[in-house]
């Protein structure tokens, strides 16, 4: 029996049964697949196949497979982009200790309530206690930015980045940045940089339109 095929069974199963156990789905995948495996079928000429070989690596895979998976947000399939952008997002999330994510739970709702204050000091306890951890960085950074510290806000995307150059959504929050201090050009850099990383970030072309528009009035 081809691999191939049971990796794409394993996915077109797991989207055609709502509420499946993503639990479950991991068993299958580990029990066929390694780590390592998908990360070659990612690079695939079938397009079902990186989407399925994705989704895998979001299931079992760890942080040293962003970068991989970073290469798929400009995939010719749009479908192939997204599985990657939710693997993505799926190995933060498994990766993180019990302790990140009542913290970054905790962080939210004191930002929800407006107690920036608390949600500073937790947030940089979780930079503190989680280094190296791109997403620690990006929560502080939305902390900052909160707060009206530009500045910080702006070293923290940086720091983002730099751990993992395929954040789009750090490279727009930094235009962001940019653009509440009137860098109106390095805004743009960063929005155009945003949508080069991810095509389908909306954010970031809402405000490309936005500075597009406020040039063409000047």
């Amino acid at each position: 029996m081809s691999r191939l095929p049971k990796l794409v069974d394993f996915f077109n199963a797991c989207l055609s049964e709502r509420g499946a156990s993503l639990a479950l789905a991991a068993i299958q995948v580990a029990t066929w697949y390694t780590p390592a495996t998908l990360s070659r079928l990612i690079g695939s000429s079938k397009p079902q196949v990186r989407m399925s070989a994705a989704w895998g690596l979001g299931l079992i895979g760890q942080e040293s497979h962003l970068e991989s998976l970073g290469h798929l947000l400009r995939d010719e399939m749009r479908g192939v982009r997204s599985a990657a952008d939710e693997a993505r997002r799926g190995i933060l999330f498994r990766t993180q200790s019990p302790w990140q994510r009542r913290t970054v739970e905790e962080i939210e709702d004191l930002l929800a309530s407006s107690d920036l204050d608390k949600a500073s000091c937790l947030a940089d306890q979780l930079v503190e206690e989680t280094e190296l951890r791109s997403d620690a960085y990006f929560v502080r950074a939305w902390v900052r930015f909160c707060n009206i510290q530009w500045e910080s806000a702006i070293e923290d995307c940086k720091k983002t980045l730099m751990i993992d150059p395929f954040c789009y959504r750090a490279c727009a929050a930094l235009g962001q940045c940019y653009w509440h201090q009137n860098r109106n050009a390095a805004a743009r850099e960063c929005f155009y940089e945003s949508v080069r990383l991810y095509p389908d970030f909306e954010p970031a072309h809402v405000a490309l339109r936005i500075m597009h528009g406020s040039s063409s009035l000047a």
